[in-house]
């Protein structure tokens, strides 16, 4: 051999970390189309309509009142308020039908909602205002809110006692600003009224409710086969297929919380506290109470490389100790430039993979990845060694690694169990490999 076996060793182990620069480089380039790819996403969704979140139907009372202190100068005053009634039940079935739109190499869910409510009220006599002094009759209204309004597409149809209302966009509300509403018909007052309100809702990414009423349904269902439910609640049932999924909740306001964020919002605006009007979908006013689930895309390539380029330096050492091992044990000289080559084929093995992945499953870009690498390594190898059968047995060795770390990539939550394991392995294989070796006598030998 041409150097002694412990320079040499560290000769290997320094351009080894040497491609921890390439690596991270290609990290870098991973984490730049994951970013372009949010960024294409953001840009579906504000053309179309981001993530929804339904609340209503509420009974919103505005009243105009003449303060008990009455008389300043001779003059009344007059305070304007609001009161906000919420459903005794609130029953909520949606049927979400998701459709892939394209830009560029990318492909965004987006889903489009048929969401039906039903929602029963006992109103109070005089709408719950007591004995105030008014200077008027109040004006009541029904409010639904949603997040992005843009997902409006079709006109909503809400009827009260059978009877169709006309909606008007807006809420009026500065804690819920977007939605819809319509006129709550005088003779309701003082009695039981059922609301009842079909709406189409396109959106993106999730599709959120708010259980505002004392016992509140909802049932979803899509023929989206990856659901993430999301939000303060689990469903208490479920199914998922490769059809699609099923879900229910069944909540009443003693889990949910509603009423004690009722009672706040009222008295921030009795006294008129900025915070009231901050928010705008009802997440500041009931917070930790949505329910719903997001729209998962079932692969993610770029999640997927990032955890294979962090090995990437496991499979660089890996690879450079088999290849030391066979300089050692054949006395096969081998220059640290085949060493960087050889590492330069496994790193452009993760940039191939990211490639391949944008437009192949990554099942298939992995194969054809890996296959080349492995293919270009051996052919290599084999000619390094003079031997066709070492380049076989490296390339099999390789396969073999390439493997193990699809399966890594595969078992996210065992992942660290496998890594363990296959450095285990690894240095066990070593260790039996060149348990009979003279390593003084092997430094001291020098090749003529």
């Amino acid at each position: 051999m041409r150097t002694n076996v412990p320079l040499k060793a560290l000769i290997v182990g320094g351009v080894a970390l040497a491609f921890m620069v390439p690596l991270t480089m290609i990290w870098r380039v991973v984490e730049d189309r994951s970013s372009y790819r949010d960024t294409v996403t953001a840009e579906v969704a504000r053309s179309t309509a981001q993530s929804q979140t339904l609340v209503g139907p509420l009974v919103v009372v505005r009243y105009r009142e003449i303060l008990p202190a009455a008389v300043k100068g001779g003059v009344e005053q007059v305070r304007e308020g609001t009161e906000i009634l919420l459903p005794e039940s609130l029953h909520v079935h949606s049927r979400a039908r998701v459709e892939m739109r394209q830009r560029g190499i990318y492909r965004v869910p987006v889903f489009r909602a048929s969401t039906g409510f039903a929602a029963s009220f006992t109103l109070p006599s005089r709408l719950g205002l007591g004995n105030r002094r008014l200077v008027e009759e109040p004006r009541a209204e029904i409010v639904f809110g949603v997040s992005d309004p843009r997902g409006i597409r079709a006109l909503p149809e809400v009827k009260v006692d059978g009877g169709l209302q006309e909606p008007h966009p807006g809420t009026r509300l500065g804690w819920l600003k977007h939605g819809f509403s319509v006129a709550l018909p005088p003779e309701a007052t003082g009695r039981r009224v059922a609301i009842d309100g079909d709406l189409d809702l396109m959106g993106t990414d999730r599709l959120m409710f708010l259980p505002i009423g004392a016992v509140t349904d909802v049932e979803l269902s899509s023929d989206w086969p990856h659901p993430g439910f999301v939000g303060a609640f689990l469903p208490d049932q479920r199914s998922v297929s490769a059809r699609g999924f099923q879900a229910h909740w069944k909540l009443s306001r003693f889990a949910t919380g509603v009423d004690d964020a009722m009672a706040r919002l009222r008295d921030g605006m009795s006294r008129g506290a900025p915070g009231v009007s901050a928010g705008g979908d009802g997440a500041s006013v009931f917070p930790n109470s949505d329910l719903g689930v997001r729209f998962v895309q079932p692969v993610d390539v770029y999640v997927q490389s990032e955890r294979a380029v962090k090995y990437g330096i496991l499979f660089v050492f890996l690879t450079f100790v088999a290849f030391f091992l066979f300089e050692v044990l054949r006395q096969v000289a081998v220059h640290p430039i085949q060493y960087a080559l050889c590492g330069a084929a496994l790193a452009l093995f993760f940039l191939l993979l990211v490639s391949l992945s944008e437009h192949l499953p990554f099942a298939a870009a992995y194969l054809i990845a890996s296959g080349a690498c492995i293919g270009l390594a051996a052919f290599y190898v084999g000619h390094v060694l003079r031997s066709l059968t070492r380049g076989a047995l490296f390339g099999g060795l390789l396969g073999t690694l390439y493997g193990f770390l699809y399966v890594i990539l595969k078992s996210e939550d065992f992942a660290l169990l496998l890594g363990a394991l296959l450095l285990f392995a690894a240095l066990a294989i070593v260790m039996v490999v060149t348990r009979r070796v003279d390593w003084y006598r092997l430094s001291d030998k020098q090749e003529g």
